[in-house]
């Protein structure tokens, strides 16, 4: 019996610690993961107000789309920081998908630095999902 349960329990555990991240649903909360064409996925229960983070290993040659462009966000990129917030007030709901799409130059390895805030400027506590690990390989 308990060499069926020891089964049952690594069969579980490694199926949940290689799942795939395929959308932003897959994250836990307040989380936000670059995948390897480019798209950063988010996972927020708070709406979010304004965006910032460093890309690690890559310059950003571009950005745009994703749901911060639908909310009306302005978005910019300088080197390897980009920022994204809106004049008008709009913020992105609370939810899940993809938060906007990076054209990189280089081997991003992940997101650090992130600042994420809610409306009235409170900080949003998000962190960079490490699960998916590997590095994005992008043309330069």
């Amino acid at each position: 019996m308990k060499a069926i349960f020891k089964l049952y329990f690594l069969t579980i555990l490694t199926a949940f610690s290689f799942s795939q991240i395929e959308d932003g649903c897959d994250l836990p909360n307040l989380n936000l993961y670059l995948t390897s064409d480019g798209s950063v996925l988010y996972n927020s229960s708070a709406d979010i107000a304004g965006i910032q983070f460093n890309v690690d290993g890559a310059s950003v040659v571009a950005v745009g789309g994703g749901d911060a462009t639908s909310a009306g966000f302005t978005l910019s990129a300088g080197g390897t920081t980009v920022l994204g917030f809106s004049f008008t007030g709009s913020t992105i709901p609370a939810g899940c998908g993809t938060l906007l799409e990076l054209d990189l130059a280089g081997n991003a390895s992940g997101l650090s630095d992130i600042i994420m805030a809610g409306v009235g400027g409170d900080a949003l506590d998000f962190s960079y999902y490490e699960g998916g690990g590997g590095t994005v390989d992008t043309c330069e």
